[in-house]
């Protein structure tokens, strides 16, 4: 399978946040997440956007002319105007605070997942990462990850560009000292 293949894979939607009143993200087709390390090797004329923790996104849709070995991931949204959100293939799995994350590890890998830390703030949570290592494969699953007994929750990790703060709220305007 190429990394179009793949990408193709991903859901068109997913949501996040709590049961009771989830967001609905859908995936951008004119957009794309690549490693940063791989953005030489994209088409030539592709705008490329850093956003941190060595992802960019591309701003074009993906094409099959990309190599198959390139980790491309799907970039969400609420709607159009909305801040892209690119998805990672980590999850994070919140449990009921009594039931340790270790617990459940037997599970989480029947159902391909591999529990790569538990923090030591919250040992009723996992960061995951499935076995394939594939985005797609973590997307599709995030509906069984819920349905794990003593789930509480399961969000994918997803990687927004830096916005650029305004400044603070009473400040004068640069250039305006205050003074009447």
């Amino acid at each position: 399978m190429n990394a179009l293949q793949r990408w193709n894979r991903c859901p068109d939607c997913i949501e996040i946040g709590e049961n009771d009143s989830p967001i609905r993200l859908l995936k951008r087709n004119n957009q794309y997440g690549v490693r940063s390390a791989d953005t030489g090797r994209l088409p030539a004329g592709v705008q490329v956007e850093p956003i941190g923790d060595d992802v960019a996104i591309a701003h074009a849709p993906p094409s099959p002319e990309l190599g198959d070995d390139l980790d491309l991931l799907p970039v969400y949204a609420a709607d159009e105007r909305a801040s892209p959100a690119v998805a990672t293939r980590r999850v994070f799995l919140r449990l009921d605070e009594n039931t340790p994350a270790r617990a459940l590890e037997a599970e989480l890998e029947a159902l391909g997942f591999v529990v790569t830390e538990v923090p030591r703030y919250a040992p009723h949570s996992a960061w995951l990462e499935p076995a394939s290592g594939r985005v797609d494969e973590a997307l599709s699953m995030l509906e069984r990850l819920r349905a794990l007994p003593h789930a509480a929750s399961a969000e994918p990790q997803l990687l927004r560009p830096k916005s650029k703060r305004s400044p603070s709220r009473g400040a004068p305007p640069a250039g305006v000292d205050g003074e009447n």
